[in-house]
């Protein structure tokens, strides 16, 4: 447990110094680093022997994605990187052909969702942080994870009397469940009102609701990456971050958070940058 508290409290000074204090470029370098290592972690936990070619391709278009929308149009981006990870795949899957191993639609296809969906649900944080209102977005999908996931931990340990979902995730209750949406709510909240005292229009309800699907999105994407690693029979999808598992197993809930936010913010603005 100290392990793992201690790399956590490394791990938050980094990003929000990142977040807060660092240019745009540097955040697309961060989550791209993180999309690479996830999508590596996905695909040798899920999809084991393939060829290594069909990693790198993977890994390179996890990094690009971000990164190169943190310098360029994300859209123009995203959609070149991920067409051009498809045509390699499925050139690779014609030339199987030619081999005894031929590979199979659903390993092509798990190396495109580890390749380019993934890393592009990932790339919200950095969309996000090109909006105006840049810091003050960005920070929230992690505020939303971060106190979800503690709170339905914590809240777990000390309520949890009915398992939520015994066949993925054995530990998780109800309880627990409910503590993190209460929490979770809360935190968006009042992080809402100390960005009204910085100057920023935050509608206090709106808010609450990003806080309230946030905290839906972050559950979501934890059961959602322990159902694979429950078909692919691991406990943890790394070592990479000790105490934590993977950079998967950390970040999982962050791939269905961050892009539910920019969802929100694209729809109905909660933050309003200061004039």
């Amino acid at each position: 447990m100290k392990t793992r508290i201690a790399v956590a409290v490394v791990g938050i000074a980094l990003l929000l110094a990142v977040i807060f204090a660092g240019p745009v470029w540097l955040l697309g370098v961060v989550v791209g680093v993180i999309a690479f290592c996830s999508t590596w972690e996905m695909l040798t936990s899920a999809c084991k022997g393939l060829n290594i070619r069909l990693y790198i391709y993977a890994g390179i278009a996890a990094f690009v994605i971000p990164f190169a929308s943190s310098l360029a149009d994300p859209m123009k981006v995203t959609v070149l990187t991920a067409f051009l990870l498809f045509a390699l795949c499925f050139a690779e899957m014609m030339l199987s052909f030619q081999t005894e191993r031929r590979w199979t639609l659903g390993e092509i296809s798990s190396v495109v969702l580890a390749g380019a969906v993934m890393p592009t649900m990932l790339a919200s944080l950095v969309r996000l942080g090109l909006r105006s209102e840049g810091a003050a977005c960005v920070f929230l999908p992690f505020l939303i994870c971060w106190v979800c996931d503690s709170g339905a931990y914590f809240g777990g340990g000390l309520f949890g009397k009915h398992a939520l979902a015994p066949e993925i995730s054995p530990k998780k209750t109800i309880e627990g469940s409910i503590c993190g949406f209460v929490l979770g709510i809360a935190a968006a909240v009042v992080y809402g009102v100390v960005l009204r005292a910085a100057g920023y229009t935050v509608p206090l309800l709106v808010i609450g609701v990003y806080g309230f699907l946030g905290s839906l999105a972050c559950q979501m994407g934890d059961l959602c990456f322990s159902c694979i690693k429950r078909l692919a029979g691991v406990k943890d999808y790394g070592t990479l971050l000790p105490g934590h598992g993977g950079m998967l197993d950390r970040f999982d809930s962050m791939f269905w958070t961050a892009v539910t936010v920019e969802i929100l913010m694209n729809l109905v603005p909660a933050i309003t940058a200061a004039v």
